[in-house]
């Protein structure tokens, strides 16, 4: 099957999913430090507004990149089918049209976001005291953001392969880089939060770049040469990513319509919020490590036609992630200010958003299942349907309990806050039923 395949069609489902997804959560783990390390330096340096500044830009620039991400995601559920079906010439095909997808994509979202940034920055309520510096950090980022989409399309590619390895060790090696830069642009040159966005584009450059080289070393199926660029399954590809590319829009969509409920608050709340958001989505990468390491697996699973071992692979994944979700949630509900004055050390700031940190926190016990749900249909190349259950959580459920508890009832960040556990229940409801019927039992390639 090839240098850079994993088999997970036969042996141990616990050990092949905590050897998947622990490389994967470290990777995870390791890309956070970028985000946390740029939290720590400009609340050091650019004090709430540069903190409000890189948090908004970054949520558009995260807009960006999951949509693409999405798209070609089409071809990372290919790879893990075709791996299990045990196709070489398949899968090569699969990545080339995956990566010429991903550099035309780039090129299309980075000159319509730098368009319409102004716009965007608007009707996201962006503090007049932050617009500045949002509009440089996210106009830096999206100048190389073809690295940060290249480095997650690398990284996609190889968890369908079953490799969660190799990204996590040049992940390594980024991080380190982009805290040295974040101290040197920002603490020494004083570039406030356009340094910090310039420190996430070189180390994400290295990450890829350096990927692709030792890929290219390493009798990869893909040899990252124009003459092996082919698009016979582009329509296939699209077919299976669209669905994700359009939930991944609209799901980031409702999110930005909660933030700019935040950030009409003014530029503490958004800080605030920004600071808890970094320690929920590090509470968080446990449960969408194993969520993503099922789906690598069931992917291959249902491609060889093993149905019951795709289901054991759910329920352990399910395990797993409750286990570890329920300490997150202790430790937050125990520790909370202590946890966000390690990021920030404004008082107002910690204030401001602490009844936000403790309601969201029970999101840690409810991602234990959608996230492994998620990572079923999507493993089984079910990507039309995940749209719905996202797309009700975050736009149907999500933004009108934020806009009725924040607005109408005055309850301020708790009101938000309220809205993100009341998304998550209405999304396991309807992927449980989904479950339930078998439908996602069938192949798509």
């Amino acid at each position: 099957m090839g240098t850079n395949i994993n088999d997970f069609t036969t042996g141990s489902i616990s050990g092949a999913l905590l050897r998947f997804a622990l490389p994967f959560f470290l990777t995870s783990l390791i890309q956070s430090l970028y985000n946390i390390a740029d939290i720590m330096v400009i609340s050091r340096f650019c004090g709430a507004a540069g903190v409000a500044g890189a948090s908004i830009g970054g949520n558009i620039m995260n807009t960006a990149t999951y949509t693409i991400i999405g798209l070609c995601n089409g071809g990372a559920i290919m790879t893990a089918q075709y791996a299990g079906m045990k196709s070489g010439r398949d899968i090569r095909e699969t990545i080339s049209t995956t990566f010429a997808l991903m550099v035309v994509l780039s090129a299309v979202f980075t000159a319509a976001a730098l368009l319409f940034s102004d716009k965007i920055l608007v009707l996201l309520n962006t503090p007049p005291e932050a617009y500045g510096q949002t509009k440089s950090y996210f106009s830096v980022c999206m100048l190389g953001a073809v690295f940060i989409f290249g480095y997650n399309t690398v990284c996609a590619v190889l968890r369908g392969l079953g490799d969660s390895k190799t990204p996590m060790y040049f992940g390594v090696g980024a991080c380190v880089l982009n805290i040295f830069l974040d101290l040197l642009l920002v603490g020494v040159f004083g570039l406030n939060a356009s340094g910090a966005a310039l420190a996430t584009i070189i180390s994400q450059a290295c990450a890829f770049l350096g990927c692709v080289i030792y890929l290219k070393k390493n009798s990869f199926a893909f040899g990252f040469k124009l003459s092996e660029i082919v698009l016979k399954k582009a329509v296939r590809i699209l077919k299976l990513g669209l669905p994700g590319a359009v939930q991944s829009a609209i799901v980031s969509g409702g999110f930005l319509t909660v933030s700019s409920i935040t950030n009409s608050l003014g530029v503490n709340a958004a800080s605030g919020v920004a600071v808890a958001a970094k320690i929920n989505n590090f509470a968080q990468m446990p449960a969408n490590a194993v969520g993503t390491a099922v789906s690598s697996i069931v992917g291959q699973n249902v491609g060889a036609e093993k149905f019951d071992r795709a289901r054991r692979t759910l329920k352990t994944g399910i395990g797993v992630s409750l286990c570890i979700g329920a300490c997150m949630f202790a430790i937050v509900e125990v520790f909370p200010t202590r946890l966000m004055g390690l990021l920030v050390t404004d008082a107002d700031v910690i204030n401001e958003a602490l009844p936000y940190l403790r309601v969201t926190a029970l999101d840690y016990l409810l991602v234990a299942f959608i996230f492994p749900l998620n990572g079923l249909c999507n493993g089984s190349g079910h990507t039309l349907f995940t749209m719905i259950p996202s797309i009700f959580s975050s736009v149907i459920a999500r933004v009108p309990v934020a806009v009725f508890c924040a607005e109408r009832l005055g309850l301020g960040l708790l009101g938000v806050g309220i809205s993100t556990p009341t998304g998550t229940i209405s999304a396991i409801i309807i992927c449980t039923v989904y479950y339930l019927s078998g439908k996602w039992c069938r192949r798509v390639v």
